[in-house]
């Protein structure tokens, strides 16, 4: 009757943590599969580097998805190439929200229902063209 009941416990616990659990980007993106970004930002218009790309995919990973907002966006783009289709983002600079074309969705779609995530503090304007 003890384990019954442990196992009870542990099974509610577990259940409950993931309803809870908070959704990120790469919950919904196929992070890995970008193959490239044409960025537009405060210093123009231009493609991450191989480099730049890497920790550009770190930073979108873990940005956490806002179901219940609006917000206004703007002043940075970005295109993301996925198998050679262009998919595109927006935030304003110093943004704390950032809007993503909703085709991005390849994974969790009955889960997303609002094109919102939180930039977690990332500075899109801190990528600038490699020369």
């Amino acid at each position: 009757m003890l384990k019954r009941i442990a196992v009870s416990f542990l099974l509610i616990t577990v259940l409950s943590c993931q309803k809870n659990r908070v959704l990120t980007f790469r919950d919904f993106v196929a992070v890995d599969k970008i193959e490239s970004v044409q960025m537009i930002n405060n210093s123009g218009a231009f493609s991450l580097t191989e480099k730049q790309l890497i920790r550009f995919k770190k930073e979108i990973s873990s940005m956490t998805y806002e179901p219940n907002i609006t917000a206004k966006v703007g002043a940075i783009n970005m295109s993301l190439i996925i198998e050679g289709k262009s998919y595109d983002m927006t935030t304003a600079t110093h943004g704390d929200f950032i809007e993503i074309d909703g085709a991005l969705v390849v994974k969790n779609k009955s889960k997303f229902k609002n094109p919102f995530f939180k930039t977690n503090n990332i500075n899109f304007d801190n990528y600038k063209e490699d020369k």
